[in-house]
């Protein structure tokens, strides 16, 4: 066997030139995630990043360590970021009754933030950040699902949460830039233009 001479990165590419949150909008935020990518990009966004115990980027991740860690995290944070990994890789797997069980404890972990916050005072966001098919196994260029509630957010008829259903709700299909300024106006972060 030959030896190793060469380290193969993932995504490697320069450091782009970014503005932090908390120099855009004034703003704290961490993030709760495994993945070294996602935690590099939280990291240079300024973001501070918090170990979970259990949690991990793969099926066994602990999704209630993950919401109970976050609902402390919101107690000195005006923004706290939370992410799965699996569900992606079911998608990538092909494993529906996997893709199945990991949506189970997304909606599980949500569902415990969600009892457990003042929501007159809290904005919850859940998406994605792309799609990945369980037919072909590859990340796929269709719109993701997003679905925000809070206090004044208006609401819609839309009871599902799936691709279909939120692009027929109130937000209609908005692009992912301009999902984290929406939300900073939610939280009063953004300067108002007009009269």
């Amino acid at each position: 066997m030959l030896p190793a001479n060469v380290i193969l990165c993932r995504g490697a590419g320069t450091l782009p030139e970014l503005t932090t949150l908390s120099l855009r909008y004034g703003i704290q935020a961490a993030a709760i995630a495994a993945m070294p990518l996602v935690r590099g990009v939280c990291k240079i966004a300024g973001m501070t990043l918090l170990n979970v115990s259990g949690a991990t980027g793969t099926y066994d991740t602990d999704a209630r360590a993950k919401a109970k860690a976050a609902i402390q995290a919101m107690k000195s944070n005006d923004l706290v970021l939370v992410h799965v990994k699996a569900t992606d890789i079911a998608s990538h797997d092909g494993n529906a009754e996997q893709k199945i069980r990991m949506i189970e404890k997304i909606d599980d972990m949500v569902g415990h933030i969600v009892k457990n916050v003042d929501m007159d005072e809290t904005f919850v966001a859940v998406t994605t950040d792309h799609t990945t098919s369980l037919l072909t196994g590859e990340h796929e260029g269709d719109p993701v699902p997003v679905a925000i509630t809070g206090p004044g957010v208006r609401t819609d008829e839309i009871r599902e949460f799936d691709e279909r259903a939120c692009a027929r709700g109130g937000l209609g299909r908005i692009r992912g830039v301009d999902l984290v300024p929406t939300l900073m106006n939610f939280l009063g972060k953004t300067k108002k233009f007009g009269a």
